[in-house]
């Protein structure tokens, strides 16, 4: 297959951001699971998707996250992605400059989420942040939450406007969308998680968008590396297996809604037990209850991603 993107193809990893009780950030926790991150392999991390409740936070929160993400990442050679959240383009804005102001130059964008844009307002939003921001890579983070699904020949149009639109991350593309993505913006990197991944990566060049993988950050790169190697048997295997410990994790948390986080957190306990599984307020995150249940369930079916203690 060849590959024509403008980024690299990789696993693109989430940190987590551990709160104290009174949702301070706990930093010593926060730069040993970056750490953590790190030395398992997952070398392409970013804050403040969904999973790092980048919709939560207030401006001193990001910028003292922010300053902690980038100093630890840095330290271990890893390039710092900030994901940026807002009702406000002006307050998207803000935060690209001041991130731009400590060397920060990757970004992940998400649609302001109050009303669906129209194509007039989306054209704008992306010349106000890429246009803007020429020196900047921007990854777009397509999802249900923002009102509007971006399509394949959304995307074309915008990779051709924007040579700094550089990736994407997709949650919910079905099978003819894969193909038309590869077909339509091949200039993008086109991130999965794991329930589609092992399909895109037969398709064409996909990136890894690693979930519920992360409990085993070495199982999660061999996936990735089926996916490249276009190992059939092994993508389908291994999903299997995703997608029944994203049943059980389900089961263990139970109903909803609830926030990303509130999943991602129990997996950064997996690796740390002091890890907070609490999410800003107003959102509730997973009971201790609802991981030690979930680790039960992979002790039981799943031992192979559970890793040594």
């Amino acid at each position: 297959m060849t590959d024509h993107a403008r980024s690299p193809r990789t696993v693109l990893a989430a940190c987590c951001v551990p709160w104290d009780d009174t949702g301070a950030l706990v930093e010593p926790l926060f730069r040993d699971s970056i750490a953590g991150l790190a030395a398992h392999g997952l070398r392409d991390l970013y804050v403040f998707g969904t999973a790092g409740e980048g919709y939560a936070v207030d401006e001193p929160r990001f910028d003292h996250v922010v300053d902690v993400f980038a100093d630890e990442a840095r330290r271990h050679g890893v390039d710092p992605m900030v994901g940026l959240i807002s009702l406000s383009l002006p307050a998207v804005i803000g935060r690209i400059e001041r991130c731009a102001a400590r060397g920060i130059r990757s970004f992940q964008l998400s649609l302001p989420s109050w009303g669906a844009l129209n194509d007039a307002e989306l054209a704008t939003f992306f010349a106000e942040t890429c246009g803007r921001f020429p020196e900047a890579a921007f990854l777009h983070y397509n999802l249900g939450r923002s009102g509007r699904m971006l399509t394949p020949d959304d995307y074309a149009t915008l990779a051709a406007e924007h040579p700094n639109l550089v990736a994407v991350k997709h949650t919910r593309a079905d099978y003819a969308t894969v193909h038309r993505l590869f077909a339509r913006a091949p200039q993008l990197r086109h991130f999965f998680t794991e329930a589609m991944y092992s399909y895109a990566s037969l398709v064409g060049p996909a990136g890894f968008l690693v979930s519920i993988a992360s409990v085993h950050p070495r199982l999660a790169r061999e996936y990735f590396e089926a996916g490249v190697a276009r190992d059939t048997d092994a993508l389908m295997a291994t999903c299997a297996e995703l997608l029944d410990l994203s049943a059980a994790l389900r089961r263990a948390v139970g109903p909803g809604p609830h926030m990303d986080g509130a999943f991602d957190k129990v997996f950064a306990r997996m690796h740390d037990p002091r890890f907070p599984l609490a999410l800003l307020p107003p959102y509730q995150g997973a009971s201790d209850d609802a991981y030690e249940a979930f680790r039960g369930a992979l002790r039981a079916h799943h031992p192979r991603w559970l890793e040594p203690s």
